[in-house]
């Protein structure tokens, strides 16, 4: 399926990314940076699903 670029594509890559990065940091503050890193991923990933989600549906 060819987009006719009228359609925006959406970056889930990038929520996952800043999800790393955000919970890493606050993993950091917390002294459980891995723990922080694995959550940040694992709630960017669900955001990143609902987008991906909306997008094929809209």
């Amino acid at each position: 399926m060819q987009r006719d670029g009228s359609t925006a594509l959406y970056a889930g890559g990038l929520l996952i990314f800043i999800g790393f990065l955000v919970g890493s940091a606050a993993g950091i503050a917390y002294d459980e940076p891995s723990l922080g890193a694995i959550l940040g991923v694992a709630a960017a990933a669900v955001l990143a699903i609902l987008l991906w989600l909306r997008a094929r549906s809209g």
